[in-house]
């Protein structure tokens, strides 16, 4: 999928002229064969490369082939395929130059190519214009030329290191006549194809479906809800594992969309789970996002939060009330703990939000309990998933005792993760509601 903004260039009934800029290896020929596929369904397209073979996956386009000795025979060659075009289709033509740079040399034979480049730029430029045909031209020359400000839109693609991991984005710097929402987005080439990914958001269908669980993959571990996390883990949660998810700056609450299935997932095997959330979300706010996707079979009774709670007040059947004293507090946790194992067995799921707890208690007075429970969680079969945030003093702490490790990071307003503990690629967080309940799909940004 290419960015809407560039859908909606080459949407005009008028030819428009786009550079692609990049290193080699950024992903340009994919980016521009991922524009094909949305704009050139009819076959009105002419696709002109000296450099890559027709034979190859790129040859289910019309190409232009020949032995261009100079600028004059291709342009002849050039014409009388956008003649066969606007005779056939009622669509405009689309030009596409893979490279500029190495048409010019096919076209001059010596080593005044770049002189001829220039000449080359504007016959193409008023070849297309003439004939109302979009032309697309590739270079790997990214720096400002006299070709950037001629034509009506410029993308740029480039490579980013995060955490020792390629990111690859696509910049728009300039498309005439669109209105950008955003004007960089990252992409991946995972399947040999272009898609970039829109801005991570979360839409809840009117109707919702209680969807089957998943079974656990193997019987040392548990399933988190998602095929995808299932595979990356091996087969899910290791039993007797504690898990840490670290969230970055920007992120807010949309790493719950990561959470959320496991949640379902497990209750609807008849799971007990228990939580203490993040700072920002009550248990009530969980109860709403849950409830929907499990019903009162698999919720009432199998799932208790915990948050401070003033006893003076209704407190639901599904909250049990802390104090504000920590030792006190953990046991309500633990009664409330065994109470869930005796009536549901192992594997518990336990939901931890350390930001909270950190707020609450203070990360010097934490430090020792959650050493204690990851201890303890790792001679059961029980789960913990903790989550800190930006900032935190705890995380370094807990980092070293977690069975896993991953990071939540917002870029260009996705929502990725990768694995630190064990270490992973970079994956693209996307959730969609097909079914009527959320499924979670992690895309490897190749």
């Amino acid at each position: 999928m290419i960015p809407g903004e560039v859908k909606e260039f080459f949407s005009s009934q008028f030819g428009k002229s786009l550079l692609v800029k990049g290193k080699p290896g950024t992903g340009k020929t994919t980016f521009v064969f991922g524009i094909l596929d949305e704009v050139c369904s009819e076959g009105n397209c002419v696709y002109i490369s000296p450099r890559i073979d027709k034979s190859s996956e790129y040859g289910k386009y019309p190409w232009i082939e020949g032995d261009f000795n100079n600028n004059e025979d291709f342009l002849r060659m050039l014409a009388s395929r956008i003649k066969v075009i606007w005779e056939s289709s009622e669509s405009k033509p689309i030009i596409v130059v893979d490279s500029i740079d190495s048409l010019s040399i096919a076209t001059t034979r010596s080593a005044n190519w770049e002189d001829n480049k220039f000449e080359l730029e504007r016959l193409l430029f008023d070849f297309s214009r003439k004939v109302n045909a979009d032309l697309i031209m590739i270079t790997e020359q990214t720096g400002v030329t006299s070709l950037d400000y001629l034509v009506d839109g410029v993308v740029s693609l480039e490579i980013k290191d995060m955490s020792d991991n390629d990111i690859r984005k696509v910049n728009l710097l300039k498309i005439r006549g669109v209105e950008l929402s955003q004007s960089r987005y990252p992409f991946t080439l995972d399947g040999g194809k272009f898609n970039s990914f829109e801005p991570f958001k979360v839409s809840y269908p009117e109707q919702t479906q209680v969807p089957q669980p998943l079974p656990d993959p193997i019987e040392s571990k548990i399933s988190t809800g998602m095929r995808d996390f299932d595979v990356i883990l091996g087969g899910g949660y290791q039993k007797g594992s504690f898990n840490l998810f670290e969230i970055t700056s920007g992120v807010g609450d949309s790493f719950y969309s990561l959470l959320l299935p496991t949640f379902i997932n497990h209750l609807n095997m008849g799971r007990g789970l228990l939580s203490m959330p993040t700072e920002g979300t009550s248990v009530e706010t969980e109860k709403r996002m849950i409830f929907p996707f499990t019903g009162d079979n698999h919720f009432h009774g199998q799932f208790v939060g915990f948050e401070i709670r003033d006893l003076k007040g209704r407190i639901p059947t599904y909250i049990e009330p802390f104090s504000g004293n920590l030792y006190k507090d953990m046991d309500v946790f633990h009664k409330a703990k065994n109470e869930m194992m005796r009536q549901y067995g192992s594997p518990i799921l336990d939901y931890m939000g350390l930001d909270s707890m950190e707020y609450n208690y203070g990360w010097e007075n934490i430090g020792s309990i959650i050493g204690q429970m990851a201890s303890i969680t790792k001679t059961t079969e029980n789960v913990v998933l903790a989550v800190t945030k930006h900032g935190q003093r705890i995380t370094e702490t807990v980092a070293h005792m977690a069975t896993t490790h991953w990071k939540f990071e917002n870029v260009d307003k996705t929502l990725v993760m990768y694995g630190v503990v064990p270490k992973t690629g970079i994956f693209a967080v996307q959730m969609e509601f097909v079914h009527g309940y959320p499924q979670v799909r992690l895309i490897p940004m190749k």
